[in-house]
């Protein structure tokens, strides 16, 4: 059952909240940013180490949260250099394009994705510009609050709702990342995701949707291919799979519609986790290291591809290439997020992610249709209002 997902008082909250975020990034004496920056890395990103619980060194997660924050740490030092307004307004207005190692989910402009206020470049400077004058003394009281009062106001927006989207079924599925890939409970899995299949024709869907990597194998190879095209006669199947070729394993999307498939292989792999983010002699031997020496290539597709479904016109994204301002341009209205949030939960990463889509639903315009492991499926909508929650 389909719920609303952006009650007043978050985004009451959120344009108060957000707001005074920027401000303490304004205020902050010099010689507290790296410290400053430490903690926001370290609390914003913390378990970015919590996947090493998966792979042989476990140990590992204290350090690697350590060296994020003190990524951010550094990141924050140079952000906030100088203790003009003048000189942090810029900065932080241009930090959104900033990406430490290919990271980008410090994006200061997504923390307004909930509030009353718009979430483009210019509103975004405006707000900037508006607490820059709240922030410096040198003003007067009463003018720089009439100032910033008038570029506060600018910057809001007339929430709106959106009509509620009928006949699609995102699945939210509680698989733990320790028996995602075991072979003793690979069956009860697949056939899991069958059950959720024919539940969904049950009830008259148009399309039902599964997370990444719902089906744990090179799809393409297996012999799941025909029953899924005979059930796609029924119902637009949408799922994330393993794609294998060669000695390349894509982590890849597919679609099946009226008796035939296609896929979309991930295009904007995750730093680290999937692709290492330097020179290939030094990422060939980290890879060896984390993951042994005979391991499949993991790859990607060089572009984004476009489907137009039976009931959608749609892309579908793999988890991380979804909160990429990249995937969203030149897009069609709708677009299918799978994830598998298994690796980091329990942790903040479901709600930083779905805040990220949320920002790119009402920047771009976009509807976001996101089926995940381990956290809420939902539809976001373009305006403020009018989000879909599946349980």
């Amino acid at each position: 059952m389909a719920l609303s997902g952006a009650p007043k008082t978050l985004a009451v909250l959120e344009s108060i909240l957000a707001p005074l975020s920027l401000w303490a990034c304004l205020r902050l004496r010099v010689e507290q940013r790296f410290v400053f920056g430490l903690f926001v890395g370290f609390g914003m990103f913390y378990w970015t180490a919590l996947s090493f619980r998966y792979n042989a060194y476990p140990f590992l997660m204290p350090l690697i949260a350590l060296l994020v924050a003190c990524c951010y740490g550094g990141f924050f030092y140079l952000l906030l250099f100088k203790q003009s307004v003048l000189f942090r307004v810029p900065a932080l207005w241009l930090s959104s394009a900033i990406h430490p190692f290919g990271f980008d989910w410090f994006i200061p402009d997504a923390f307004f994705a909930y509030s009353f206020f718009k979430v483009d470049k210019l509103s975004f400077f405006l707000i900037l510009c508006a607490l820059a004058l709240l922030a410096d003394r040198r003003l007067s009281p009463l003018y720089a609050r009439i100032v910033a009062g008038v570029l506060f106001v600018c910057a809001l927006q007339i929430p709106k709702s959106s009509v509620p989207l009928e006949g699609i079924e995102p699945i939210s599925t509680q698989i733990n990342q320790s028996d995602k890939w075991s072979s003793a409970e690979l069956k009860s899995n697949i056939d899991a995701n069958f059950a959720l299949i024919h539940q969904a024709v049950k009830k008259h869907q148009k399309i039902v949707i599964l997370p990444e990597t719902a089906f744990p194998i090179a799809l393409n190879k297996s012999l799941l291919i025909p029953p899924l095209l005979q059930l796609s006669e029924q119902i637009t199947i949408i799922t994330g799979a393993l794609y294998e070729e060669g000695k390349t394993i894509y982590n890849s999307t597919y679609i099946f519609d009226k008796g035939q498939y296609h896929y979309a292989h991930k295009v904007i792999l995750a730093p680290f986790g999937e692709s290492m983010p330097f020179p290939d002699f030094l990422a060939n031997a980290l890879d060896r290291f984390f993951f042994g020496a005979e391991v499949f290539k993991l790859g990607h597709a060089t572009h984004f591809s476009d489907f137009k479904t039976t009931a959608l016109p749609l892309r579908p994204l793999v988890c991380y290439e979804g909160t990429s301002a990249k995937a969203y341009k030149n897009s069609p209205p709708y677009l299918v997020v799978v994830s598998n949030n298994a690796w980091f939960v329990p942790s903040i990463e479901p709600f930083l992610q779905r805040m990220l889509l949320k920002y790119y639903a009402r920047r771009f315009n976009k509807t976001i249709v996101h089926s995940a492991n381990k956290s809420p499926a939902y539809i976001l909508s373009p305006t403020l209002f009018g989000d879909q929650i599946f349980k």
